[in-house]
């Protein structure tokens, strides 16, 4: 597995762990994952669309940030909650990433 679609799992799963720990539930519902690659790293730019539910969900959305998540191997140098949708009594959100390879 490359190094970028390591990275999106990683981004995926943390997500998850993270969710949980805050009383809600997540599950992915469409991801992007490409590399993003120069002359000094190795990245990736990310986009997970994610549906949430439960109390705490808005409250966990409104605090996600590249401090937030912690992603093995990896530095994650953004992440962004780019939407929000409320459909069906359900939160829809796209995030956006950027991770960058540790050395």
């Amino acid at each position: 597995m490359t190094g970028y679609l390591l990275a999106g799992e990683r981004l995926k799963q943390s997500l998850g762990r993270s969710a949980e720990v805050a009383g809600c539930a997540m599950r992915v519902t469409g991801e992007a994952h490409k590399p993003w690659d120069a002359a000094m790293f190795m990245g990736g730019l990310h986009e997970v669309t994610i549906a949430v539910d439960g109390e705490t969900a808005r409250w966990w959305l409104d605090g996600l940030d590249e401090y937030a998540i912690h992603l093995p191997g990896f530095v994650l140098s953004k992440l962004e909650v780019s939407t929000v949708e409320v459909i069906a009594g359900q939160l829809l959100a796209t995030i956006e990433a950027e991770t960058v390879k540790e050395a």
